[in-house]
């Protein structure tokens, strides 16, 4: 069994050009070639552009994950009926996407990937003070259904169970009554 890392020595940092961050971003190596080069290639230049945000997850000075937010809706009839919010007529919902999630393979398996789900929540929440923001959604890969299921109580949108990337919905009430959200500061944001 892999050792986990304690949340309190892991730090979330918005990616910025840093000549040292190029460095850890090229020795980054997760086991999915897309995401390894959505993170070398493209999230530097979608942040630039408005289209995402990627903070990088550290343990001390090693760069061990990262986490891609943009934003999202959610469609009301695609969601499970005892999910829907009572008394809201929207056909809608706004959502924060997680659009990206990696570990370095390194360092898989150790907790990792549901502290960057904390992260999540955390900025799901932080948002959620400034503009709409009820829910977290992710096209998971086939493979990744059943950690966001048990690591953030993630539901299936209906119909989406056989695609190839299914999405995922969290509303995030009553999940921030559960877990405890790790926040970082949205200055970005503003």
């Amino acid at each position: 069994m892999h050792q986990r890392f304690p949340h309190d020595e892991l730090r979330v940092i918005l990616y910025a050009q840093h000549h040292y961050i190029s460095r850890d971003i090229s020795r980054f190596e997760s086991d999915s070639p897309e995401l390894n080069a959505f993170l070398k290639e493209d999230a530097l230049k979608n942040q630039t552009e408005l289209v995402s945000k990627t903070y990088l997850c550290y343990h001390f000075n090693k760069l061990i994950g990262y986490i891609t937010f943009a934003t999202d809706i959610l469609k009301a009839e695609e969601m499970l009926k005892e999910t829907r919010i009572e008394g809201i007529p929207y056909k809608e919902y706004p959502a924060i996407k997680i659009a990206r999630l990696a570990t370095d393979r390194r360092y898989e398996r150790m907790g990792v990937g549901t502290f960057l789900l904390k992260v999540a929540v955390g900025k799901a929440y932080d948002i959620s003070d400034r503009v709409g923001c009820r829910f977290i959604t992710v096209d998971s890969k086939q493979k990744s259904i059943g950690f966001y299921k048990k690591s953030g109580g993630f539901k299936l949108v209906t119909g989406h169970e056989k695609k190839t990337y299914p999405t995922m919905y969290l509303d995030i009430i009553p999940v921030i009554k559960e877990l405890k959200p790790t926040s970082t500061e949205l200055d970005d944001f503003s």
